[in-house]
């Protein structure tokens, strides 16, 4: 565990029964538990507490319970604990935040008892990369011929590699005023939290200078341009691997042709089975927007063994042009995983 962040777990002793709480002495006090003065303690629940980066927000996940001991008010207590903790390690915080699947009712009503309100509607997907060493998993494959109505971005000779395309690549220093005047403008962007996707946390992300020029010089960024070059007109931002890993083998690849002539299978300089590009946020407010962006970045993973597979967060679209995200992300063999809420307490 990192400094900024706690394991809670919940144990139950005798002394902590209420004599009047039938429910709780009668799980308590069987067998399968053996709750007594002989064995003091039983496990009964355990969660993790997160402090953001720079302090602003505390982030809760985790929690679980042990079946016998649910409806007693155990989460709830571990959630006052969680932001109780979270607060002594970071001093700053001004909010509370944590996800639940939309279909799990009894963790919304948690959330919504202890104060927490529903701020963002956010889907999961997923797309696997099919090839020899690999079956086609949960029915999925990233498709070839998800490209065949965006030639345009595409290069006639090389479909598997990254093109020079005028219209979408990784955002500059030049672009980062504009990106900045996208996103505050973006009714996507305000009805998902101004938030963006991190290891499973959803992280504010500021409109500073400051941080979005960091996240262009790690190039994090993915920008689609208007036809005359002059605005943005969609972008997505991806991990923190996509792009120093990718360049670091393209560039072991490379010398190797130098030195051998081309390179087998076998002779691959990564082997990363199991690892995922993931675009963490994603605001395109025209399907060919959102087209011109999977292109790009499925191209990545189409022309490297690093990746056998895209991960995508995205809220819910707020578009100038209506269309289904999900109708387009399926024809690149990407499908739907979950649906989450984002749900926030102010501290």
């Amino acid at each position: 565990m990192d400094q900024r962040g706690v394991l809670l777990v919940a144990e139950i002793t005798p002394k902590d029964i209420d004599p009047n709480d039938e429910k709780l002495i009668k799980t308590a006090g069987s067998p399968e538990n053996r709750l007594s003065s002989v064995t003091n303690q039983v496990v009964v629940g355990v969660s993790h507490a997160y402090v953001c980066p720079k302090g602003k927000q505390i982030w809760l996940e985790g929690i679980r319970i042990n079946p016998k001991y649910r409806r007693m008010g155990i989460a709830s207590k571990l959630t006052y604990h969680m932001i109780k903790h979270g607060k002594e390690i970071g001093s700053n915080a001004r909010e509370a935040a944590a996800i639940t699947a939309q279909g799990n009712i009894a963790s919304r009503r948690m959330m919504e008892k202890n104060e927490f309100h529903e701020k963002a509607k956010w889907s999961y997907y997923t797309g696997y990369k099919k090839n020899e060493r690999q079956a086609n998993m949960n029915g999925l494959a990233i498709r070839n011929k998800g490209f065949e109505n965006n030639q345009g971005n595409i290069c006639d000779d090389d479909t598997n590699a990254i093109c020079g395309s005028k219209n979408v690549s990784f955002a500059s220093p030049e672009d980062i005023e504009k990106i900045i005047t996208f996103l505050s403008r973006s009714k996507t962007f305000i009805s998902g939290g101004r938030k963006y996707v991190q290891s499973w946390k959803w992280y504010e992300l500021d409109l500073e200078y400051s941080k979005i020029a960091d996240l262009v010089a790690s190039k994090k960024i993915v920008i689609v341009r208007t036809r005359d070059m002059q605005e943005i007109g969609g972008l997505a931002i991806t991990n923190n691997s996509v792009h120093k890993e990718y360049c670091a083998e393209q560039n072991q690849l490379e010398d190797k042709k130098q030195k051998q002539g081309d390179i087998g299978e076998e002779d691959v300089a990564f082997d990363a089975e199991g690892s995922s590009l993931q675009i963490v946020y994603v605001d395109a407010p025209t399907s060919a927007s959102l087209k011109n962006l999977l292109v790009f970045v499925v191209n990545i993973v189409l022309s490297s063994s690093l990746f056998d597979r895209i991960q995508l967060f995205t809220p819910n679209q707020t578009n100038h042009e209506f269309y289904e995200i999900s109708e387009v992300l399926a024809k690149f063999g990407i499908s739907k995983s979950e649906s989450f809420l984002l749900y926030t307490r102010s501290i």
